[in-house]
């Protein structure tokens, strides 16, 4: 990859919307048909490289190392770590500006952190890909991780729902004055549950239905 493809990368990660401010849920639950959409493309590109047994994380956890490989043997060391950098620095400049660095009342400075760390963790992945993606048939599933970033929203991981393996996706919600995640897993046709930043997909709370219930494994 030639300086001015890298120089393209960084820009382009930088100026990422990352954790941008609170939507209301019914702006987030417009978002839908175009996350899902972007989460089957995803899905579909992992999907080589998925073992018999094994789980689509597994798949993009082993993508990144085979990558991070390439780029090794191809003289791009630090495609990754430059990427990693610049995706933090604008993560961690949008946490503080949007949900305060250092702690508030809905959000803990730790969580946002994390939530940075994740963005540049998935920048150095997309990165680390994008320059060696001939060598996999021009693949990078990472590039649809990215652009989930670019709509404001935070990823997170492949999980476990009542045996099936589904996407999770937090949308960064104003409910009630109250900022709060809304917890959507692929294939959901709204947001059916919020979650507090701090508890990460965990101690879920139904949006309509009392009785709602849903569990990670």
């Amino acid at each position: 990859m030639s300086k001015t493809n890298t120089d393209s990368q960084l820009s382009k990660l930088q100026s990422l919307k990352y954790l941008t401010p609170a939507r209301s849920i019914s702006d987030a639950n417009a978002l839908l048909p175009k996350v899902s959409e972007i989460v089957e493309k995803y899905v579909k590109a992992l999907t080589p490289w998925k073992k018999e047994n094994g789980t689509l994380q597994h798949a993009a956890d082993s993508l990144w190392d085979l990558a991070r490989i390439e780029a090794m043997r191809s003289g791009r060391t630090n495609i990754w770590d430059l990427a990693w950098n610049s995706a933090w620095k604008a993560a961690s400049q949008s946490a503080r500006d949007n949900y305060g660095w250092y702690g508030s009342e809905f959000v803990s400075g730790e969580t946002a952190r994390d939530a940075a760390r994740d963005a540049a963790k998935y920048a150095a992945r997309y990165a680390a890909c994008e320059s060696v993606k001939d060598k996999f048939g021009g693949n990078n599933p990472f590039e649809h991780v990215i652009e989930l970033y670019s709509m404001g929203l935070k990823p997170t991981y492949f999980k476990k729902i009542e045996e099936q393996e589904k996407f999770v996706i937090d949308f960064p919600l104003n409910l009630d004055g109250k900022g709060v995640l809304g917890c959507y897993a692929h294939g959901d046709k709204e947001i059916s549950f919020t979650h507090n930043w701090i508890d990460y997909c965990v101690h879920l709370n139904p949006v309509n239905n009392p009785e709602l219930k849903r569990s990670f494994a």
